[in-house]
């Protein structure tokens, strides 16, 4: 039993060892002052909104109902382990137990720790749009704690030899429950969700040990699981540094041949046409320009505030041309490219014809949603011409000075 314990230990600090490294990655200064700003501008449209309540509304109950069922659905059981451990671990299977055990409690951290926030951020729309109390909100909470409890026990149990029909109903089972229960929470009866919630969890955990005692784990099954949830991790530390193992999708999205054509021009320079097909084909670049765009045409339409909108375009056009750096070096290892007859200059020159064309559609997409936005106010030239100053800065200052640094450090 000592023993499985340590594993468990040993493999939860190396997995909180690389979780930490790519952190820092993700986490780095230009995206947490994107983060800032982007919560800032949030919560100032939040408390607008918070302003406008007056009194209750029909829908919020049910809005909060939908938005705890979402928050109840985040967060799998991470068991950590290896395809190795099918064979080393086999002969003493019936003390994996013991370790999955350990590996639910571990789980459940995060998951408790997004719902309290998320409970956290709904708290001042509860009590405002809804005829709740503050003692039967926190009574709702707790019973939805509860209920992510019950539902990793439930993810433990599909890990062993049951029947899938009866998994199945297990699952449906559970969230018909959770559904009922959160709207009866939300009209008034959060008592009877926690005291319902509090008895199942009690329940399925004093059977649960019962349960498997007799089952097989089934290995094949928890591997795969295991390595779908950290395959899932790893593509999104992917978006930010290079993990080991995960190599970014190519397509060939021949349906966008006429972006290729738009960002490379008539011009016959070769590197003009390998960075736009880079682009569009690589999902790293194409997906990172696609969610700045959509995220700030998002923020553009719900924040009326122009000081707070002039921040958002600015700092998200940045953004995006400074996570667009990387393609530049995109054919740096490729020896083939070293053969072609292109200075250094026009291969610079290039670069920043794609990266002009790039922006400025991000620019006008912006642009337009300004427009309706503000519907004609002056701040909405203001904003325009502020963020096309922006990219023409960005283009004849920032990026020929990073690209001047990259060729001496080559040097």
């Amino acid at each position: 039993m000592r023993k499985f314990d340590d594993l468990w230990h040993t493999r939860q600090q190396k997995h909180l060892l690389q979780q930490s490294k790519y952190l820092r990655y993700v986490f780095n200064d230009h995206l947490m002052i994107a983060v800032i700003f982007l919560f800032g501008a949030l919560a100032y449209w939040y408390s607008q909104q918070l302003r406008s309540i007056s009194h209750t509304l029909w829908w919020a109950p049910l809005l909060t109902a939908l938005l705890l069922l979402l928050g109840l659905s985040i967060g799998h059981l991470a068991t950590l382990l290896k395809p190795a451990d099918q064979i080393f671990l086999l002969p003493a299977e019936s003390k994996m137990r013991r370790y999955l055990i350990h590996a639910r409690r571990y789980s459940l951290l995060l998951p408790l720790f997004v719902l309290v926030a998320l409970g956290g951020i709904l708290t001042p729309f509860v009590l405002r749009a809804t005829a709740l109390t503050i003692t039967e909100w926190l009574l709702t909470i707790f019973g939805l704690l509860i209920l992510k409890d019950v539902h990793l026990w439930l993810q433990l149990l599909r890990l062993f030899d049951f029947p899938v029909r009866q998994q199945r109903q297990l699952n449906s089972l559970f969230w018909g429950i959770a559904t009922a229960g959160l709207l009866l929470s939300v009209y008034g009866w959060g008592w009877l969700f926690s005291i319902l919630s509090l008895g199942l969890a009690i329940l399925l955990a004093a059977q649960a040990k019962k349960l498997l005692q007799p089952q097989c784990l089934m290995w094949r099954e928890a591997i795969s699981r295991e390595n779908r949830r950290q395959t899932v991790i790893d593509r999104f530390y992917n978006l930010f540094v290079d993990v080991p193992g995960i190599s970014s999708s190519v397509h060939r999205r021949k349906w966008l041949d006429p972006l290729v054509q738009l960002l490379a021009g008539k011009s016959e320079n070769t590197y003009r046409f390998l960075f736009s097909r880079a682009f569009v084909r690589g999902s790293e670049y194409s997906n990172i320009w696609l969610r700045f765009c959509l995220v700030g045409v998002i923020l553009i339409a719900v924040i009326k505030q122009p000081v707070i909108l002039l921040i958002i375009v600015l700092l998200f056009l940045f953004l995006t041309g400074y996570q667009l750096l990387p393609l530049y070096y995109h054919f740096d290892h490729n020896a083939l490219t070293t053969l072609l007859p292109v200075t250094s200059q026009a291969k610079q020159a290039a670069f920043i014809k794609v990266m002009t064309r790039v922006l400025l559609i991000e620019w006008f997409v912006d642009s337009l949603a300004i427009m309706l936005s503000l519907l004609g106010q002056w701040w909405s030239i203001i904003i325009i011409l502020a963020a096309l100053a922006l990219i023409m800065l960005f283009l004849k200052v920032y990026l020929p000075l990073r690209l001047k640094q990259h060729q001496k450090g080559i040097k």
